[in-house]
């Protein structure tokens, strides 16, 4: 997993290791991105976040907390926080560890399938668990 880290800077990540701050929304964890990193407003980094949630078909988590979500909302949350960063390359590492709640090829397979989603989906995993991603 040490490539993961190694990763350069146009590549968006979700990961375990890159929590939710717990006490905000799904959708101000989503708009804090656009915020400061793009220098939005706070109505314009809300309205996008929105978007992305609605694109992923996942519009009503929008007001859940880190601790109100199941473990697949979280990773959608997450998921959104890196697509708004509008990156070529979207690395997905160990998504088993996040999503121990649903079958998690079909479920990412069925979020990739979403209108306009661009660039390049890459899962990180253990070797083991390769077989699970060739479909």
């Amino acid at each position: 997993m040490t490539a993961v880290a190694a990763l350069p800077d146009d590549v968006a990540r979700v990961a375990l290791d890159l929590p939710l701050r717990a006490n905000l929304s799904a959708l101000d964890n989503i708009a804090l991105i656009p915020l400061y990193q793009r220098h939005y407003s706070a109505a314009e980094s809300s309205r996008l976040a929105q978007a992305m949630l609605h694109q992923l078909g996942y519009a009503d988590i929008a007001p859940l907390r880190d601790p109100d979500m199941t473990p697949a909302q979280r990773f959608v949350t997450k998921l959104a926080r890196a697509l708004i960063l509008k990156r070529p390359r979207l690395v997905i590492d160990r998504p088993g560890a996040m999503l121990y709640d649903v079958p998690y090829p079909a479920f990412i397979r069925q979020l990739a399938a979403q209108p306009d989603m661009a660039g390049t989906w890459e899962i990180f995993d253990f070797s083991w668990n390769q077989a699970l991603y060739q479909a």
